[in-house]
């Protein structure tokens, strides 16, 4: 199978909320990484009251375009927006605070070649987070997703990607893209059940610039916790009535 084509177009979603300080070099590091190929940056803001959705337009990268959401905000939402608005035919969903490192961006379009997905993981030998406790609570995490939805994918939370825009239109969005980063696990838990090829990279977690990342670490893990509840019943009634 051959490499991704020059003339094949790249589509990196950044959903931002409060990323005045990270956006411009976030941007601007991706587009160094993707210099070889013909792409497009999508910021998609939720209306950032620190100006963040102003200093992208101000700066007028011919590259780049700005979705401003003003309505039904939320970091789901946002990345399904970029998704209907991209225009390539590889997406690619990343942080726009440097927690993914565009670093491992031109690995994982060629990688794309061979496989329908590309997804970074903080879990497999070579990758890690900085800040030992979460990383031991979210390795313990995603063991519990994989034993409770019978998934093979290593981290489901991390939401760092690359994907053929025909193979995840083929998901229903939405059973998918809403609320916060729970949208990760049930899109890993439905390109599992498409059977979709898949790879998995290791990828260390960079370290935000600017500003501080969402404190609701507790209270966002209670509500991934409910919904790998719900994905296992669901993955519980499929396997029974596919067994009648």
């Amino acid at each position: 199978m051959s490499k991704i084509k020059l003339s094949e177009k790249i589509s990196v979603i950044l959903p931002t909320y409060n990323e005045k300080g990270n956006i411009l070099s976030i941007i601007e590091a991706i587009h160094a990484e993707l210099v070889d190929y013909e792409h497009e940056i999508l910021v998609v803001d939720d209306n950032s009251p620190d100006g963040t959705f102003k200093a992208v337009l101000d700066r007028a990268y011919p590259y780049v375009r700005a979705i401003l959401r003003t309505e039904n905000r939320g970091l789901a939402n946002s990345i399904r927006n970029g998704l209907e608005n991209a225009k390539g035919t590889v997406f690619i969903i990343m942080d726009s605070d440097f927690n993914h490192q565009p670093k491992y961006l031109p690995f994982m379009i060629q990688a794309i070649s061979y496989y329908d997905c590309v997804t970074a993981s903080r879990f497999l030998y070579g990758g890690r987070m900085d800040n030992r406790f979460r990383h031991i609570l979210s390795w313990i995490f995603n063991i519990f997703v994989r034993l409770m939805t019978g998934g093979q994918i290593t981290d489901s939370l991390y939401g760092f990607l690359a994907i053929k825009r025909r193979v995840i239109e083929e998901c229903n969005y939405d059973k998918i893209f809403w609320g916060y980063g729970d949208y990760c696990i049930r899109l890993m838990y439905y390109l599992q059940r498409n059977h979709v090829n898949i790879l998995q990279i290791p990828a260390i977690n960079g370290r935000r610039k600017e500003g501080q990342g969402n404190r609701r670490f507790f209270e966002i893990f209670w509500q991934y916790f409910k919904e790998v509840i719900m994905l296992s019943y669901k993955a519980r009634m499929n396997n029974h009535v596919q067994g009648n």
